[in-house]
């Protein structure tokens, strides 16, 4: 049976959302229960050039979230969000 994990979010990260509206209520709302469904996934996997890192990303409403989970301790770290037409 797959583990719920906590979920961190940089601050920095929710910057780039909407103050207010469906968009953010979307991007929001997943955030909510990806503890509990990080086992599955993201739509995508990429690798961090730098430190060799696997990150899921999710699209959501519009946006990419990235994300890995920290599996020693029970967390999943959501990094950046940002406009899924921002290539990063």
């Amino acid at each position: 049976m797959a583990r719920d994990y906590r979920v961190y979010v940089h601050f920095e990260a929710l910057e780039v959302l909407p103050r207010t509206g469906k968009r953010r209520t979307a991007v929001v709302s997943f955030l909510q229960i990806l503890g509990k469904i990080a086992h599955l996934g993201g739509d995508y996997s990429r690798t961090d050039p730098e430190t060799a890192r696997p990150y899921e990303v999710t699209e959501v409403a519009g946006f990419a979230v990235t994300w890995w989970i920290d599996a020693p301790a029970d967390e999943v770290k959501v990094v950046d969000i940002h406009p899924c037409s921002d290539q990063r």
